[in-house]
C-alpha cells in the first residue's frame, strides 16, 4: 500500500542502505514519516518502527559501548525496544531520532550494567581519548593496553563516566543525566578515575612490571 513518499519497503531498503554507509541522517530521512506517523499514535506504524530498529540493529552501537556479554547486549536492545514503544508520543523533532533513540538505548544499557554487574572495558583501539588524557597527566607515556588494564580496576562509580566521556565523547551534562548524579559530581568521578590509572601506570614503571 502506498503510504505518502514511500512504501514499507521503500523505507526498508533506503535504511538498509543508509545503514551499510553508517549514515544516520540518511537514517533519520529515510524514517522520518514513519516516525512522525508513529509519534501521533499510529500502532501500525509504529510496529514498523520498532521492526526496522530490530532488523538493522539501530541502537546496538550504543549498548555495544557498555556490554561486552552476548545476553547483556540482548536484554538491553529488547529493553530498548519496550522504551520506544512507550515513549514515542514524546519524542520531538528538535533533535533526531537516531540521536533519540541512542540515548533510551545508553540508559537501558546502563540499566543492565548496574544490575549485572558486568561493566564493560573498552578494546584498546576504543581509547584514543582515554590516552591522551592520561598522557597530559603523566610524564610517562603509557600504551593503550596498559591503560586499559588500570581501566580494569577501577570502581564502577568511576569507571562509568571516565567511559562515557573519554571514550564515548558525552559531554558532562550528558553523563550526569545519564547516571543520574550532579554535575559536579561527574566531574570529581572523572578526574578522580583518570588520575588512579596515571598513578596506577606510573607504579608499574617504578617496578618494572605489570598492574596485576
Amino acid at each position: 500500500m502506498e503510504r505518502g513518499f514511500a512504501t514499507h519497503a521503500q523505507v526498508l531498503q533506503a535504511v538498509a542502505e543508509a545503514r551499510a554507509r553508517n549514515d544516520f541522517a540518511a537514517i533519520d530521512a529515510a524514517l522520518a514519516e514513519v516516525v512522525d506517523r508513529a509519534a501521533a499514535g499510529d500502532q501500525r506504524e509504529l510496529a514498523f518502527l520498532l521492526e526496522v530498529i530490530d532488523q538493522h540493529r539501530l541502537a546496538l552501537g550504543a549498548v555495544r559501548k557498555m556490554l561486552i556479554d552476548e545476553g547483556d547486549v540482548h536484554d538491553a536492545l529488547q529493553h530498548t525496544l519496550m522504551a520506544v514503544h512507550k515513549s514515542i508520543g514524546t519524542f520531538e523533532r528538535r533533535s533526531r531520532f537516531t540521536t533519540w533513540l541512542y540515548r533510551i538505548a545508553e540508559r537501558e544499557a546502563l540499566q543492565v550494567l548496574r544490575r549485572n554487574k558486568r561493566v564493560a572495558v573498552p578494546d584498546g583501539e576504543d581509547l584514543s581519548g582515554l590516552v591522551e588524557e592520561v598522557r597530559n597527566m603523566s610524564s610517562i607515556v603509557a600504551s593503550r593496553a596498559m591503560i586499559q588494564q588500570a581501566l580494569e580496576e577501577l570502581d564502577d562509580k568511576f569507571r562509568e563516566p571516565v567511559v562515557m566521556c573519554d571514550v564515548q565523547g558525552m559531554d558532562y551534562a550528558t553523563i550526569a543525566e545519564t547516571l543520574g548524579i550532579p554535575l559536579n559530581t561527574v566531574r570529581t568521578r572523572i578526574s578522580r578515575g583518570r588520575q588512579y590509572i596515571a598513578d596506577r601506570i606510573q607504579e608499574q614503571f617504578r617496578s618494572g612490571g605489570s598492574l596485576a
